[in-house]
């Protein structure tokens, strides 16, 4: 049976690192989650003669390929341990009669070879129904060296999620995490792979430069930066193939800036002339047509633009404590979405419109944990809990997938899960890491 996408519901298992709940607020959520299908991911064999560059290479692939396909959340994957006996590397090898007769009884199987040569290295990819032999993948990918064997596991693990989703999602293989750090004096951005690997510097101006968000299509980052001996938080935009653009702000204070769904605008928090509050502001890329969409005697910060770019979602104190609240992109129709005291931060809008991620420190409590909302019910599910402060969280681009900081581990590092909160990693160790931004995907799939 082909997978699909189906509502399971979640309830709400406990609240240990928060306030406890009475019986009428059991919160329950819908959470679109994948169904999970079986599939059997034997390693990749020498396509010829093996040699030492060649073991190597496969060393990489075979284990980035499972641990890309296990994160995935889309699939359960057997030990191989309990595979039929045979090495896998070419369709005509595949003994279906064996896997139908294993007690493993997958749905799927993938598998294929690698070969490095004087000129480069090939990779042969399959994917296979077992139960009806047909095949759903054959590819094959040349790259120059050895150095490219990551990017094409990636691809290969994206291709097969999305084939085995019927396109439902394109995989986060390829995707890549920008993110703030902090290492000496100055905290600069970075971006890495969704995994931590292929870490590289973005800025290099010896300041202080937070809240990175991508646009869409990955061309670009926006962020706040104050270089060193100015007191002028300034907006800048980021392209990742060279160039950036100072947006002109109000004052001297700018915080939390996002690019509209369409690239095309930039929202932002900052300091109106006069006021010492801060307020939701939305302007073209060069700073053109700058519109203040909130103004009332409190703190409006943390701007999140709906995928329809017909809303957004924003923290402010106007009601006491900081909570999350929405308005539409004129300012108008401002309502609370969030209400149960504490202090809400950082909301994040899920790639399908239909929730909030944010953190929260409850009332009388000294951590933040990351929890997620139902826009249309209000209902409410909690993602962290335990040790440790977890803040700032990012959806990934297929809505399973979570970024976030956390000082669990001792100091402020990046970290992400699955949506269950299963597959926890830690994508950090070095220095302090905070606010990631996870990208929309890298590229199409077919």
């Amino acid at each position: 049976m082909n997978p699909r996408t189906m509502i399971l519901l979640l309830a709400l298992c406990s609240l240990a690192a928060g306030p406890a709940l009475g019986q009428d607020e059991q919160l329950i959520l819908r959470l679109g989650a994948p169904v999970i299908t079986k599939l059997a991911v034997s390693n990749y064999y020498p396509r010829s003669l093996s040699n030492p560059e060649t073991e190597t290479a496969l060393t990489t692939l075979n284990k980035v390929l499972l641990d890309d396909l296990k994160f995935s959340s889309f699939f359960e994957i057997p030990s191989r341990s309990f595979y039929p006996p045979g090495d896998a590397k070419l369709p005509q090898e595949i003994d279906f009669d064996a896997w139908d007769a294993s007690s493993l009884e997958p749905d799927y199987l993938a598998f294929g070879n690698l070969q490095v040569y004087d000129s480069g290295v090939v990779v042969e990819a399959f994917l296979y129904d077992v139960k009806t032999r047909e095949q759903l993948l054959g590819r094959r990918y040349t790259v120059s060296d050895e150095s490219m064997i990551r990017q094409v596991t990636h691809q290969v693990a994206d291709q097969i999620v999305y084939q085995l989703s019927s396109g439902a999602s394109r995989g986060v293989a390829q995707t890549q995490i920008a993110f703030s750090s902090l290492k000496g004096n100055s905290k600069e951005i970075y971006v890495m792979g969704y995994d931590g690997a292929n870490v590289r510097t973005i800025t290099a101006n010896g300041g202080i430069n937070k809240f990175p968000e991508w646009a869409i299509d990955n061309s670009k980052l926006v962020f706040i930066a104050k270089l060193p001996r100015r007191s002028r938080w300034e907006l800048w935009i980021q392209d990742l193939t060279g160039g950036r653009t100072v947006i002109p702000t109000p004052t001297s204070f700018v915080s939390s800036p996002a690019f509209s769904p369409n690239g095309d605008q930039v929202v932002f928090s900052a300091r109106a002339r006069g006021r010492v509050d801060s307020d939701i502001f939305v302007s073209e890329l060069d700073g053109s047509g700058r519109r203040q969409l909130t103004s009332h005697s409190s703190i409006d910060t943390s701007p999140s633009w709906s995928p329809t770019a017909q809303q957004i979602a924003f923290v402010s104190d106007r009601s006491g404590t900081p909570q999350v609240w929405m308005m539409d992109i004129d300012g108008s129709n401002t309502r609370r979405l969030v209400d149960r005291g504490g202090h809400c931060d950082s909301p994040s809008w899920s790639p399908d419109g239909s929730h909030v991620l944010y953190s929260w420190q409850a009332p009388r409590r000294f951590k933040h944990d990351i929890f997620v909302i139902e826009v249309v019910t209000g209902n409410i599910h909690q993602l962290t809990s335990g040790r440790g402060s977890n803040e700032n969280p990012h959806w990934a681009p297929d809505g399973l997938h979570v970024a976030f900081q956390s000082d669990r581990s001792g100091s402020k590092q990046i970290f992400v899960m699955n949506l269950s909160g299963n597959n926890l990693k830690q994508l950090t160790t070095y220095g302090i890491n905070e606010s990631p931004a996870w990208s929309s995907y890298m590229s199409e799939v077919h």
